[in-house]
């Protein structure tokens, strides 16, 4: 008997498709089988292995130990469970790809195709940024499934359409050259994935790093907000760990454990920065606004030093001589004796 079986590639996007399956926002199917590692990251030389993945995710998550207990723990839960959902997959049974054109689902995407190469009659695509929406001014598309709220999700499956050979053959040759390459970072730019150097997001990093101290969430959600690419956090904040190590950042609180650490951009960060000249163009910028803003805060501040001396003077003035007045709130003899007079 034919039934429908929906893969996504995050778990996010997998909560919200059993939910949607649920709840019968989605009637095509019952079943949801979910890949749980983002492969566009992390070494895949050769082929998927899970050895592999669990060192890579214990080399950028080393210093936060509960953090890297809790994902090695369910990395090996999940690649178990989908390995096993996947080869109880029937021939007669019809899966639809879910994904959206963001590395991380991509890469997972081909990585199916593989697994799924003698079912390739059976595989439908929805891919989620196929599909624009237009409203209050404003033309987008989804970049992830896992952007895509539970009641939006039946929207897309009219947009499903058949895998052709071509296209099957075309992603799976992209993805054999994927594996052939030692890059540990990968990126959707220009239709297609390409493996690029681990250090490729490092001029954004220092471009909103300012020269005081601030939160490394703050960094990173800026770098993730406002990239072209779409990448994970435990990413960015493995990459403000090296730039530190490197000299170019410079922290305080507690290394590696992005909720307890702040970091600032170092002479030798602006340097580097400087072989860029959007980017360095961009971050004066922004300390220019920095500063006007620290003025102010600071001239705020002054002014509100400055009235409570002169409160304190006049309280004083029944009491005390004008130069010892001026001597405890800091004012000069000729402000108390202005203020007298």
């Amino acid at each position: 008997m034919e039934s429908i079986i929906h893969i996504c590639f995050s778990q996010s996007a997998g909560g919200s498709l059993r939910r949607a399956v649920k709840k019968k926002k989605i009637f095509e199917g019952k079943k949801v089988i979910v890949f749980p590692d983002d492969i566009s990251i992390g070494i895949i030389q050769n082929s998927i292995n899970l050895s592999e993945r669990l060192k890579w995710v214990d080399s950028i998550n080393k210093e936060d130990e509960r953090i890297r207990l809790e994902e090695i723990d369910y990395l090996k839960r999940a690649y178990k469970q989908f390995y096993k959902e996947i080869s109880n997959i029937k021939d007669t049974d019809v899966i639809y790809l879910w994904y959206g054109e963001c590395c991380s689902d991509i890469c997972g995407m081909m990585y199916a195709l593989e697994l799924l190469k003698n079912k390739i009659e059976n595989i439908y695509f929805i891919n989620v940024s196929e599909k624009i929406y237009e409203g209050n001014s404003i033309i987008y598309t989804y970049r992830a499934v896992a952007e895509i709220i539970t009641e939006k999700l039946k929207e897309f499956i009219k947009i499903r359409r058949k895998i052709e050979y071509k296209e099957y053959h075309d992603l799976i040759n992209q993805w054999e050259s994927l594996k052939d390459n030692n890059s540990i970072l990968r990126i959707f730019k220009d239709g297609k994935v390409e493996a690029v150097s681990e250090d490729y997001f490092d001029i954004n990093i220092l471009k909103y790093t300012e020269n005081e101290f601030r939160k490394c969430a703050r960094i990173v959600g800026s770098v993730m907000g406002y990239s072209e690419e779409k990448i994970s956090d435990d990413y960015i904040f493995w990459r403000i760990g090296e730039l530190t190590k490197s000299g170019m950042l410079e922290y305080k609180g507690k290394f590696g454990i992005m909720r307890e650490m702040e970091v600032k951009i170092t002479q030798k960060g602006i340097e580097y920065m400087s072989t860029d000249s959007e980017a360095i163009s961009f971050w004066r910028s922004k300390e220019t606004e920095k500063q006007f803003e620290r003025d102010k805060i600071n001239e705020a501040k002054n002014q509100g030093r400055m009235e409570e001396r002169i409160n304190i003077a006049k309280k004083l003035m029944d009491i005390l001589d004008v130069e010892v007045i001026a001597e405890k709130t800091g004012l000069t003899v000729m402000q108390v004796k202005n203020l007298i007079n």
